[in-house]
């Protein structure tokens, strides 16, 4: 009777353990935990020496789930922010939005980017745009990336590139759809300041999802409405003879 007491608790207590394990390991936000922001000193960051935080990691300054706040000093610039918002505090997983806010001081060249996972389809149209300003010398070439895969800093695919932009205050942007060839997909934003001499750069970069056109919408749905309304005001005038 002990005995079976005994295995009766032992395996409740076994029991008890996966399932305190299995909701630790479950308990993580796959999407939350690759939004990530970098700062690189080439196009693909692939040099070894560039700097990434993740949301609500080590060295992100801004306890918001979806807002990444770091700076650095490195690669020819004193100060290097980049403040990086995806969802759930802008846009959402059916409806995506990325932003940077970004600011820089210096000379050379640097990448910024914002990427994040978990994107759900369909696609639809999108609204790439930025603006800012800078000190002469300096240019900014904007670009949007993503669809093919849910990997963070995914770059194989190029939705949309804004730029060079020189003078100040400069700003553009770029119109497109994308139609995701993964579920869920990923999606990236980022921006290159260049500089041939010292001097200061800032902006924001946005990208937000646009909803698609209503069906029905456009000149064979205007047609559609105004013969409906005929009809109706005919079986009016009908009714009051």
């Amino acid at each position: 009777m002990l005995k079976n007491s005994l295995r009766t608790k032992t395996s409740l207590w076994a029991l008890g353990a996966a399932g305190l394990l299995l909701i630790a390991m479950g308990s993580g936000d796959p999407a939350r935990a690759s939004f990530v922001g970098y700062i690189c000193n080439d196009a693909a960051c692939a040099g070894g020496d560039d700097f990434f935080v993740a949301d609500n990691a080590a060295g992100d300054t801004n306890s918001l789930v979806g807002a990444i706040n770091f700076s650095q000093s490195a690669f020819g610039y004193t100060v290097i922010v980049n403040q990086s918002f995806g969802k759930p505090l802008i846009g959402s997983a059916n409806q995506p939005q990325l932003d940077i806010q970004f600011s820089a001081v210096g000379s050379g060249n640097i990448w910024l980017y914002a990427t994040d996972t978990g994107f759900l389809p369909p696609g639809g149209g999108f609204n790439l745009s930025i603006g800012g300003t800078q000190s002469a010398g300096g240019s900014v070439t904007a670009q949007a990336f993503g669809t093919n895969s849910n990997s963070e800093l995914d770059l194989t695919n190029l939705l949309g590139t804004i730029g060079p932009l020189a003078g100040s205050p400069f700003g553009g942007s770029a119109v497109g759809s994308y139609d995701p060839a993964a579920n869920p997909y990923s999606l990236t934003i980022g921006l290159n300041i260049s500089r041939e001499n010292s001097g200061i750069t800032t902006g924001d970069l946005n990208f937000t999802a646009v909803p698609g056109p209503i069906v029905g919408a456009g000149l064979p749905g205007l047609i559609a409405a105004c013969g409906g309304l005929l009809a109706l005001a005919r079986r009016r005038r009908r009714e009051t003879v």
